[in-house]
């Protein structure tokens, strides 16, 4: 899995335009986005989710709910 890092956050918000986070902050929203994107693959790992469901609602409730 690649890594979420503070200067991809940066250049981003850069790219994107508006308030750039302070270095600090983008090292704890990178922190944070990692976290979470393990958590999916983690929750995700056993489930054939080769395309997007046709009720993808539903489906992230039913994911939600274990």
């Amino acid at each position: 899995m690649a890594q979420i890092t503070k200067e991809l956050i940066l250049a981003q918000a850069r790219e994107f335009g508006g308030a750039v986070p302070t270095p600090e902050r983008a090292e704890e929203l990178a922190a944070t986005l990692n976290v979470l994107i393990g958590a999916l693959d983690e929750a995700s790992e056993g489930l054939p989710l080769e395309a997007e469901p046709s009720n993808m609602a539903r489906a992230l409730e039913e994911l939600a709910g274990d």
